[in-house]
């Protein structure tokens, strides 16, 4: 049986700058969220260009409130700029102008204080405290398989079914059709109500104009050719041609 052979690969390391300058660190503090996480490291390296200034920074790892040479990280003193030889040889190798350090194995994330010192013609004059964030790196998410998942040939694939999804996205419209089709319906009723109106007020109008007309009171006989007095009127000849003569 083959085994296959899974590498997982740690994140490569960032390196954040620091700049020391004569106001202070920038930036000051960092925080949650520069994405600064265990493993990464911080380049303090010295900006401020006042002359026969050095600068020296020191790490609380252990947390205890103090700044102490066997448990916690110090730096030597570091200036702005080292004295080179026309090769680029560093002519005093005890000169720094700036210091790394990463944050992985036991002093990996976590809350750290640091301070920063500076000294002016062998003199203290200033010092800065503020803290630096140290998020958990964090692989939870990777796409390789965990302990007992299948994958590779002869694993079930999970089937989704996308009708699902067309269902319910049908389903938010129903409503939306209901309304749509009860406002069609009273518009519809509305409009046979107004017609029927107008087809009954022509009617009407001839009902009325019939009881006004003197000649409702004529008798009306299909060919039979007769004389008939009606209101001092005599209808005479064939139905079919009625002619009114008056008396």
């Amino acid at each position: 049986m083959l085994v296959p052979c899974l590498s997982v690969q740690a994140h490569t390391p960032n390196v954040m700058m620091s700049i020391l300058k004569e106001e202070g660190p920038a930036p000051e503090d960092v925080l949650e969220t520069a994405g600064f996480v265990a493993g990464d490291g911080i380049k303090f390296k010295v900006g401020d260009t006042t002359n026969n200034t050095s600068m020296r920074i020191s790490i609380d790892l252990d947390n205890n409130g103090l700044f102490n040479d066997s448990v916690d990280f110090v730096s030597p003193w570091m200036v702005y700029d080292c004295v080179y030889d026309e090769n680029g040889t560093l002519l005093d190798e005890n000169c720094s102008e700036s210091v790394v350090f990463y944050f992985n194995g036991t002093n990996g994330s976590g809350i750290y204080d640091y301070q920063l010192e500076r000294m002016v013609n062998g003199s203290h004059t200033n010092f800065w405290l503020n803290t630096i964030f140290v998020g958990i790196d964090d692989h939870s998410e990777s796409d390789l398989p965990s302990v007992g998942d299948c994958f590779g040939a002869g694993c079930e694939e999970e089937v989704v079914d996308s009708s699902e999804g067309v269902e319910e996205g049908y389903e938010k419209y129903i409503p939306l059709l209901m309304i749509v089709s009860a406002v069609g319906l009273v518009g519809v009723t509305i409009s046979l109500i107004n017609e029927k109106k107008d087809y009954n007020e022509p009617f009407i109008e001839d009902k009325e104009s019939e009881k006004s007309n003197p000649l409702n009171d004529s008798v009306v006989v299909n060919n039979i050719t007769q004389n008939i007095a009606i209101q001092d009127s005599v209808v005479i000849g064939d139905v079919a041609n009625i002619r009114v003569e008056e008396e």
